[in-house]
């Protein structure tokens, strides 16, 4: 399948021109924003349900995207913290540095203002070293010079880096009231988070005695698994309207063995263990607490990053030769459609979105829309 959203383009000779490079670029953009399109019809065509049933669906969706967002929100603010305690400590730092520089400049022009008074008010001394028939006198004249010179240079740098100092001051001030601010915020949507969190239980509890009302939980589990081999497909034909791309990295058929783990955790799911009556996962689910992050496998791109009914917010990344790696249930989505993502790189954070229980990532590794064991492939 050809690879990826909002492919780059390159100078295929170097007879192409510019008129033609830009042509080029409107049509690749003219047909991504009609991809995007179609896979939101598409999305909300695979989450369609009717009755009470539709209700909590829609609800449950609204309760993870605003975790979501949440957690967006939150680990901007983290990273913003993270800044301005950086700041404080260099600022800190420079205080340290300069009230050093100060003390010991002005314990040398106090040294500089003994010496000076003393040669001053020592007239036999001064006349010595200031008589013309002695030796070095012009000499000793000089040294005085310089001796004044020094003393009026310290008085202005020492006057120089108090002022200084006092900006950095100034700086660290404000820099801890940003900081203040900023853990208020902290703390303000982290209980709108665990709020989110409270309400989505209470809906997610209904959702599930509402299925349980008029269908077993194998059947559920089948129709998730069809929404997502719809989504899949769909994904391919659409992609197949894209040129390739140019600058692929390592073919993913050659990474296997090689591939990094999404998550930091225990496999508590395995790949085609039952998950309820014949039905059995395609998939791993690697269990940690949520909000922990969840990354690449490897090079690729950004192809889904949506919520999708029994999977919750999901990434799916296309590696290019028909290869896919999907990544379902999270938290918080940190990546978009059209993003490049290189291995190792956070995509997202682990949670329960969707109807799962304990919370981790859901993984899966397709080859052409067909499931294959991911273990295999882990290094």
């Amino acid at each position: 399948m050809r690879f990826g959203f909002f492919l780059l383009i390159f100078l295929l000779s170097s007879d192409v021109s510019v008129a033609q490079q830009d042509m080029d670029e409107a049509e690749i953009n003219s047909k991504l924003e009609n991809i995007r399109e179609r896979l939101t019809r598409l999305k909300n065509e695979l989450n369609q349900a009717e009755g009470e049933e539709a209700k909590l669906i829609g609800e449950l969706e609204s309760q993870d995207q605003k975790i979501n967002l949440q957690g967006k929100k939150i680990r901007d603010i983290n990273a913003k913290i993270s800044t301005a305690e950086q700041q404080v400590e260099v600022l800190g730092k420079e205080i340290e540095i300069k009230s050093d520089s100060i003390a010991d400049q002005k314990s040398q022009m106090a040294d500089l203002l003994r010496l000076h008074v003393f040669i001053n008010h020592d007239r036999i001394l001064k006349m010595m070293l200031l008589n013309p028939s002695t030796q070095n006198a012009e000499i000793t004249q000089h040294q005085i010079k310089y001796l004044q010179y020094k003393l009026y240079d310290l008085i202005r740098s020492i006057a120089e880096q108090i002022k200084q100092l006092e900006q950095y001051q100034v700086q660290i001030s404000e820099q801890k009231q940003t900081l203040e601010h900023e853990e208020r915020v902290l703390n303000d949507e982290q209980a709108i988070m665990v709020e989110n969190k409270r309400q989505r239980a209470v809906v997610l509890g209904s959702l599930r005695k509402t299925i349980a009302g008029y269908q077993n939980e194998n059947q559920t589990l089948t129709k998730d698994s069809e929404r997502l081999n719809e989504l899949l497909i769909q994904l391919t034909q659409y992609l197949d309207d894209l040129p390739e791309s140019l600058g692929e990295d390592i073919s993913f058929a050659k990474l296997k063995g090689q591939l990094i783990k999404p998550l930091n955790g225990k496999i508590i799911r395995s790949y085609r263990s039952l998950r309820a009556g014949y039905n059995r996962w395609d998939g791993v689910v690697i269990g940690n607490q949520a909000g922990e992050n969840v990354v690449s496998t490897a090079y690729g791109r950004v192809a889904f990053a949506d919520w999708l009914r029994g999977y919750g917010l999901l990434v799916v990344i296309d590696h290019g030769d028909d290869y896919m790696t999907l990544y379902g249930h999270n938290e918080t989505l940190l990546i978009e459609v059209g993003d490049w993502v290189q291995a190792d790189q956070v995509i997202a954070t682990a949670g329960n979105s969707g109807n799962i229980d304990p919370s981790g990532v859901y993984f899966e590794i397709r080859k052409a829309a067909d499931p294959t064991n991911p273990v295999p492939w882990f290094k």
